[in-house]
């Protein structure tokens, strides 16, 4: 029997496992911090899990074999840290709608003025 190894940068197994790989595959970029790393994983995760962290299980494993996995605080904290960056994303695409709009009101007036 021939062993082999498949080096990859992050996995995903079970229901909507290929949602949340094609989501790592786009995102991910190399030289992420550990912790980049951790966030984008919990962010594919949150893709396809609407509970938020209590359904969540993150392990980690290093190149040299350590392995960890992530306490429902530190997962709770990452979910946190999440949402309140898609709010600010939210609240800057409602502004910028917003002024498209009151722009294209002003050149409304405006060529109905002439």
């Amino acid at each position: 029997m021939n062993d082999f190894w498949i080096g990859t940068k992050a996995n995903a197994i079970g229901r909507s496992s290929k949602t949340v790989k094609e989501f790592l595959e786009k995102n991910w970029a190399e030289g992420l911090s550990t912790e980049e790393s951790i966030k984008l994983t919990v962010r594919s995760l949150l893709e396809v899990v609407q509970t938020g962290a209590k359904n969540i299980e993150l392990s980690i494993m290093d190149g040299f074999g350590s392995f960890r996995q992530l306490s429902l605080n530190e997962l709770e904290a990452v979910v946190s840290e999440i949402e309140k960056e898609k709010e600010v994303e939210q609240q800057r695409l409602r502004d910028r709608r917003a002024a498209t709009a009151a722009s294209q009101a002003a050149m409304g007036r405006r060529a109905g003025e002439e």
